[in-house]
């Protein structure tokens, strides 16, 4: 089951004869009772020390998702605030896959 869900731009860069090229592509970080996963990673909470925002604009930012392992950052032009907080909500109740 679903408990949240945040948007996050991919952002790759192509050369081409006539220059650079910046492709944006939208992807979506997906919230369950026992992962989170992401277009090409999937972390279980168990792994997940925190998740934390850092604001760039009014309209931009970073959400860096801390595991054991490394911090993953993910490049959002939406608040973060609701997915956050159910993680933590989650990660207070203790991680489950009922």
């Amino acid at each position: 089951m679903i408990i949240s869900t945040q948007p996050y731009i991919e952002i790759s860069r192509t050369i081409q004869s006539n220059g650079q090229h910046r492709i944006e592509s939208e992807q979506l970080l997906v919230l369950y009772r026992d992962k989170i996963i992401t277009e090409s990673r999937h972390f279980s909470l168990q792994d997940i020390l925190d998740i934390s925002y850092k604001v760039i604009s009014e309209e931009t930012g970073f959400l860096y998702l801390h595991s054991n392992h490394q911090v993953f950052s993910f490049y959002v032009k939406t608040s973060p605030t609701e997915f956050i907080t159910e993680y933590k909500r989650l990660k207070a109740e203790g991680y489950t896959n009922e």
